[in-house]
């Protein structure tokens, strides 16, 4: 599953190839405690996959991915795929 990550309202972009299926990818995430390990650079601390930096580059265009993440603090983090939102274990709405 391929995830455009948006780390921290916007501040970088980032193509994640998690090289998991959809499935493992949704209860992984329902399972997460916090986000925190991640903030920052997502590149070096997300457990499994390939993480690649996306330019600030407004005219390039979007890889094609099946989801959208936006990490940054564990009460505004969440996973959309489709139109479907998904909350981590540790936010507080959860």
């Amino acid at each position: 599953m391929k995830i455009l990550l948006e780390e921290e309202h916007g501040y970088r972009y980032w193509l994640w190839e998690t090289g998991k299926e959809k499935q493992e990818i949704l209860s992984w995430w329902a399972e997460l405690e916090t986000v925190n390990p991640f903030f920052f650079n997502p590149s070096k601390s997300l457990p499994f996959g390939e993480v690649h930096s996306l330019d600030n580059d407004y005219h390039a265009e979007l890889p094609e991915t099946e989801a959208y993440m936006h990490l940054h603090e564990d009460e505004d983090s969440f996973l959309r795929v489709g139109e479907k939102l998904f909350l981590h274990k540790g936010h507080k709405k959860y």
